[in-house]
């Protein structure tokens, strides 16, 4: 049993009994020094006082202190010091693609009644913020429109990840890219992370519109999705379709709402770039790496003790036989 009273500078005495050793050990260097008997009978020596003292004579009893000493650090090794360590904790990292819609819509500028920063824009910073913030997590990078393509794989380099979402811009309105293919998005963000052996996948997606171009169902690629146990979470960002008449359509979202029931995600509809930076905290307060519950360790500190107890001993051993020899 560990003896909590003992501990001194983070080391404590596993067998702390073992202790007793060492006023022994006191007790019988005070004993011997106090009590020496002569080795031989000898005349009065009262005849030498005054003379000097030479060196050797002076460290005749420097043997038993060092012997002492030395008794004293054995001591306290077979009291067996430990130092409790905090073994490092590991997280249970979590694959996350990045999925934005870069059809021509995304040039709409309705995110802010100041700055005016078009949807693609805020959508790409606050895109690098939330990927910045997951230092222990891979995070891809998905852009589609009318077809996806991966434009990072899962990575923990946060600097190539913010190279591609810097280089992201919509594709030429009305031109054979244009389109919003949810389906087929999210059909490719699951491939891209359903191969990962991390403890938990997901999805994060954001479109300004609603699916254009069928070529997947979103039906049939959220199942795919639920199947690899692969979470969604959506985001409609924006106010809706423009009208000819300067206003705003409101959209339901319907396909993004479905990917998020369906998957156990969330749908999330921010109207402006605020928004979307509340909307990423969200979820990533909802995608926490999770911790392993702390655990320690004893590094055994013995060794020290364990070594000055030994040369101490060879020490007073060397001293005693080649320079300080007595007489028998």
């Amino acid at each position: 049993m560990i003896a909590e009273a003992l501990e001194l500078h983070g080391y404590t005495l596993l067998d702390p009994w073992l202790l007793l050793f060492a006023p022994a050990f006191v007790a019988i260097a005070v004993r011997c020094r106090l009590r020496q008997p002569a080795a031989l009978p000898s005349a009065h020596t009262g005849m030498l006082q005054g003379l000097p003292r030479t060196l050797r004579a002076r460290c005749v009893h420097l043997p038993l202190w060092i012997t002492l000493l030395g008794g004293v650090c054995l001591a306290l090794a077979l009291a067996r010091p430990v130092r409790r360590e905090v073994v490092p904790q590991r997280q249970e990292g979590i694959d996350i693609a990045l999925v934005l819609d870069l059809s021509s819509s995304m040039n709409i500028q309705d995110t802010s009644d100041r700055e005016r920063p078009r949807r693609i824009d805020a959508a790409r910073e606050r895109a690098m913020e939330f990927a910045k913030a997951r230092k222990n997590d891979r995070v891809s990078y998905v852009a589609f429109s009318r077809y996806a393509e991966l434009r990072c794989p899962p990575t923990l380099d946060e600097g190539a990840l913010a190279a591609f979402l810097m280089s992201t811009d919509t594709v030429p309105e009305n031109s054979e890219l244009d389109g919003t293919a949810i389906g087929v998005a999210i059909a490719k963000a699951v491939q891209t992370v359903e191969r990962s052996d991390a403890k938990s996948r997901v999805v994060v997606l954001l479109s300004d519109g609603e699916t254009t171009v069928r070529t997947i169902e979103v039906e049939d690629a959220v199942k795919l999705a639920a199947d690899a146990k692969v979470r969604i979470h959506t985001i409609g960002l924006g106010q809706g379709m423009p009208t000819p008449f300067g206003g705003f359509r409101a959209l339901e979202f319907s396909d993004l709402k479905l990917a998020a029931q369906k998957t156990g995600g969330r749908f999330f509809q921010p109207k402006t770039d605020q928004d979307l930076a509340e909307v990423y905290a969200q979820i990533d307060e909802l995608e926490k790496s999770k911790l392993e519950d702390p655990r320690y360790r004893f590094v055994d500190g013995f060794e020290w003790p364990l070594g000055i107890g030994l040369s101490c001993c060879l020490l007073a051993l060397l001293l005693e036989v080649f320079w300080l020899r007595g007489a028998p």
